[in-house]
């Protein structure tokens, strides 16, 4: 069985050493190194290069969103995946398009973690299934609910608007 090397960066120091402590269930999965920031977790990543790194969204000196910007500028192998309680369609839109493979909410099992990184690690796409069904209910929300004419309007049509009006 390959092993995988993992980097957990997150600012909260019992995220990490719980991470940590329960992904030793999985022999295959190694932690390397773990980073209370950004700043620390992107030196780690350039100097060890782990196949897989697990990153929290928001942390201090760079969050998720800025390493995963500073990464794209390098050669670096590793796959990237959000642990995070951020369920928002457009954080996940952006990730996507800063190229992270994984996005699992911090509310999921162990084993849905483990699956997550063996799945990235193997080349594939992992997105937590709270975090579909999340957005497929807002996106059905969204289309059934009415649309206001006002909404409808671009910035330019809503300023020629409030000139009228006045």
């Amino acid at each position: 069985m390959k092993e995988i090397r993992l980097i957990i960066a997150d600012d909260h120091p019992v995220v990490r050493q719980g991470l940590r402590l329960a992904l030793t269930i999985d022999p295959s999965l190694v932690v390397v190194a773990e980073a209370g920031d950004g700043q620390t977790a992107l030196a780690q990543i350039v100097e060890l290069q782990p196949d897989v790194v697990i990153l929290d969204i928001n942390m201090p000196h760079l969050g998720g969103f800025e390493v995963a910007r500073a990464l794209q500028q390098t050669a670096a192998p590793t796959a990237l995946i959000f642990l995070t309680i951020h369920c928002e369609e457009d954080l996940f839109e952006t990730a996507l398009e800063l190229g992270v493979r994984g996005y699992v909410l911090k509310d999921s099992a162990i084993a849905e973690i483990v699956t997550a990184i063996k799945t990235v690690a193997g080349g594939g796409q992992y997105t937590s299934p709270t975090l579909v069904a999340h957005l497929m209910k807002n996106r059905r929300a969204a289309r059934s609910a009415p649309i206001s004419p006002l909404d409808a309007l671009t910035p330019t049509e809503r300023r020629i608007l409030r000139l009228i009006a006045e």
